[in-house]
Parts: structure tokens; sequence; C-alpha cells
């Protein structure tokens, strides 16, 4: 039993650390992609009482994208994305930012399977009136990509992939003149994510 275990992580390393064998033409892509939460959670934790809240949310969002296309078929990418967060009582807020990000595509067929990770920068719209720096909270991302690529036309392909993204946002600390709380607030969720890229 774990003889196989074994021979199948080593065979899911290899395959990912392998590079890919593709010989395509370098260029600049340019596109745009929509995206929906599977599953998504929201976390307040504070500090000094250690203890820890969580709500389950869902997430919808859009976003623009430029990447650059190597001779392997690997990609570098920024990406300029919002995001509705909707909670479990109704409430939605808005979450803007940009990603940046590693996508490491096999083959140059009409089907192009890729993983990629990245990391992001992000604003949490409409929270400046929170606090008395009068500035919107900001957060550092990181996410992780699996998909495929489908390679319609010459200089036109499409994107079906599967997402997991964490945002950690400034630490947030309350006092009420006597006493002091630091809140660390995140959110964590995956989504299934469209796009479609011109490939110039």
């Amino acid at each position: 039993m774990n003889k196989s275990i074994s021979s199948a992580t080593l065979l899911l390393l290899s395959t990912l650390a392998m590079p890919s064998l593709a010989d395509v033409e370098q260029g600049v892509y340019l596109g745009l992609d929509m995206n929906t939460s599977l599953s998504g959670t929201a976390t307040a934790e504070y500090e000094r009482s250690n203890v820890e809240d969580e709500a389950d949310i869902d997430t919808t969002g859009a976003g623009i994208f430029i990447g650059y296309r190597s001779s392997r078929n690997n990609r570098v990418q920024l990406s300029f994305t919002s995001f509705d967060v909707e909670y479990e009582g109704g409430t939605t807020e808005e979450v803007t930012g940009m990603d940046f990000d590693w996508q490491f595509v096999y083959g140059d067929k009409t089907v192009q399977p890729y993983w990629g990770l990245g990391f992001g920068l992000y604003t949490y719209e409409d929270t400046s009136d929170l606090f008395v720096s009068d500035e919107d909270l900001r957060g550092v991302s990181f996410q992780l990509a699996a998909g495929a690529k489908f390679d319609i036309h010459e200089h036109f392909e499409l994107d079906a992939s599967y997402h997991i993204k964490s945002i950690a946002w400034q630490d947030i600390v309350v006092t009420n003149g006597f006493a002091s709380e630091t809140l660390s607030l995140s959110h964590t969720f995956s989504y299934l994510n469209l796009g479609a890229a011109i490939k110039f």
C-alpha cells in the first residue's frame, strides 16, 4: 500500500516538474474571464480573546487580463479582478485587486492542460469609513489553479479552470479607550473560471 502511494506521488511530482515540450510562437495575449464560487469561508480571529468566527460566503467575479506566452507555451499573466462577496445574511460587499500568475501549460494541441500559482494585491471596497486613517482595508492573496486551454484558432483560445484563493487582510485594532483587540480577517474560496483570450 505504501509503495503504490509513493509511486503515485512520485509520478505526480515528476509530471509537474517536467517542462512543456510545446514549441509555439511567443507573444502577448489579452482576455476577459468570469467566475463563480463552489465554496467559501470568511474568518475573523480575535487575538487577545483567542476567539475565531467563521461564515459561509459565495462569490461571483469578472476580470480582464494581459499576459505573455513563451515559446514553451508557459504564461506570465497580470489580471485586474472584481469579486462580489455575498454573506449568509444576504449582505454583499465588493473586493477588487490585481493578480500576478505563472501558468505552466503542457503541449500545443487543441486541448492544453495547465496548472498555475500566483499572488495578488486586493482592496476591500467601501471600508474606509470604519477606520481613522480613512483608507479602505488592503489585503494580499495567494492562489492555485488547474485547468485547460482550448486552442480554437491561431489567434483565439478559451480557458476553463478551477481556482483556490485566499485573501489575508490587514489586521484591525479595535479599542474602547480602556482596552484594545486585534482582529484578523481572511476570505478563502474555490471557484470555477471561464475565460477567452485573443493571441497576438
